[in-house]
């Protein structure tokens, strides 16, 4: 089992023009969705799938609940679940009304000995991400400019579009897009075949 990475430069936040150190990111593999992850759980476990499915189905259920009635939710040893709420900017209590506030995001907190457990199956090796110049294809730079162009006129991006645009093949394409949804700039929407990409939205 391993994890592959790439180094990066670390940001000049302060300015200063010098050579910063640099700093490992994950370069992802793709995405495992739903189906494929019960159908993983199911094989190495032999519970029966649809019992999982049924059994995923209720714990997203009962977390959206509970995570909309203000509790904080623990998952077992894989850690903590909270809802963040944001709403105008205001100086005084009595300018908020429960109307303007709204939900801001899930927040999930790992806990130790998951992190842990993470940590000790983890193989680091070195890999190549298409955000560096090494390589054949086309840039970071170039892909976004595909994209924005792409996103101006339709709603939503496929796996498939971002194949014929860019000339990548599958994999690295969904290297690609799971790299962009890290960085914040896409939004996946489905799942499966059914999966599409979208600008993320400023808040």
């Amino acid at each position: 089992m391993s994890i592959h990475y790439d180094l990066y430069e670390t940001p000049d936040i302060q300015q200063t023009g010098e050579q910063q150190p640099l700093h490992p990111r994950v370069v992802f593999k793709g995405t495992i969705n739903q189906d494929e992850f019960l159908d993983r759980v199911h094989k190495f476990t032999g519970i029966s799938r649809s019992l999982l499915a049924g059994a995923m189905q209720s714990f997203q259920n009962e977390l959206r609940d509970l995570l909309a009635n203000g509790w904080i939710v623990e998952l077992g040893d894989i850690g903590y679940f909270s809802a963040s709420l944001q709403g105008p900017p205001v100086m005084k209590k009595e300018e908020v009304h429960a109307q303007s506030i709204k939900l801001k995001n899930i927040n999930f907190r790992p806990s130790t000995q998951f992190k842990k457990e993470v940590g000790w199956q983890m193989r680091p090796e070195r890999g190549e991400s298409f955000t560096r110049p090494h390589g054949k294809g086309r840039s970071e730079e170039e892909c976004l400019t595909i994209i924005n162009e792409h996103l101006k006129r339709y709603p939503c991006l496929t796996r498939a579009d971002y194949c014929r645009l860019t000339g990548h093949d599958k994999q690295r394409a969904l290297n690609e897009l799971n790299a962009f949804i890290e960085q914040g700039i896409l939004i996946r929407y489905g799942a499966g075949k059914q999966v599409v990409y979208a600008k993320q939205r400023e808040e």
